[in-house]
């Protein structure tokens, strides 16, 4: 097993080193990496009995599938943006960049001859493709299922490899503490730039007669607001459960879950309670 520093940067290298692509960097920017994803598949893989090799390509290939997914949320994101020009072709070869990465995942598997894991990945893909349907067509109308929709968008690659290797703890943890992360950064979103998918479904689901968000009262769009941190303080709770049964051994993880823990404590704490 490598000491888990080593190992962070030496995924990440290897990790920029397996998507680079000239003609993309060209147009694109540098892909982002989530490293809080990285860190919990090295604490789930780091528990198996498997070869460095076959740990850094498992690894490898589920963070290169984020990649892909990452690359076709921008696109997604960015549909509304005119099409002429270079915005046209910034989006095409962003689909592009999405489907290299997905080639990548595809060949270092079958190097280490595991089709099961391909298989998972792929169910893992099919799963968060239909949760993000769900969420753009903003057909969500119970606050618990655009929660458990959030969760599958975010933590379904981690908690399928999990359960594919029967590490449920792991699944558990993933689903919280990416929730949270998610949560908290669409109402950043929405505070800083008036933009949030998160809000917006909360907004129908809280005011359905509401066609847009410009129609509410101030005291609406507090309201809104507060359910989203009544739903940052659930994420929350069920991270510091989860938290607790981590191992020791994980320091690295276990630091930077309570650093997300610090960090979105002030959100939380704005919530008035209803009733």
């Amino acid at each position: 097993m490598l000491n888990k520093n080593t190992l962070l940067t030496e995924l990440k290298e290897l990790i920029e080193r397996k998507a680079y692509h000239p003609y993309l960097l060209k147009y694109l920017e540098k892909p982002s990496i989530d490293e809080d994803k990285l860190l919990l598949l090295m604490g789930l893989f780091n528990e198996l009995e498997i070869t460095d090799e076959e740990r850094k390509k498992y690894i490898l290939s589920t963070m290169l599938v984020q990649m892909a997914l990452d690359a076709h949320e921008n696109v997604t994101n960015t549909s509304l943006q005119d099409e002429e020009g270079g915005s046209l072709k910034n989006r095409q070869l962003t689909v592009l960049a999405g489907d290299y990465y997905s080639g990548l995942y595809y060949q270092l598997l079958s190097e280490v001859e595991n089709i099961p894991l391909i298989r998972v990945l792929a169910s893992a893909i099919k799963d968060i493709n239909e949760h993000k349907i769900l969420l753009y067509q903003k057909s969500l109308d119970e606050i618990s299922c655009l929660i458990e929709s959030v969760k599958a968008i975010e933590s379904s690659l981690i908690r399928k490899v999990a359960d594919n290797f029967n590490r449920p703890g792991w699944k558990e943890l993933s689903a919280n503490i990416l929730l949270l992360n998610r949560l908290h950064n669409e109402k950043k979103s929405y505070l800083e730039t008036g933009q949030s998918i998160i809000f917006e479904i909360v907004r129908k689901i809280s005011f359905p007669k509401k066609e847009r968000a410009g129609s509410l009262s101030n005291e609406q769009i507090a309201l809104v607001l507060n359910k989203m941190d009544q739903c940052i303080a659930y994420a929350q709770d069920s991270s510091r459960q989860t938290l607790e049964k981590l191992s020791p051994q994980n320091v690295t993880l276990k630091k930077r879950i309570g650093a997300i823990l610090e960090y979105t404590s002030i959100t939380a704490n704005s919530i008035v309670e209803e009733g």
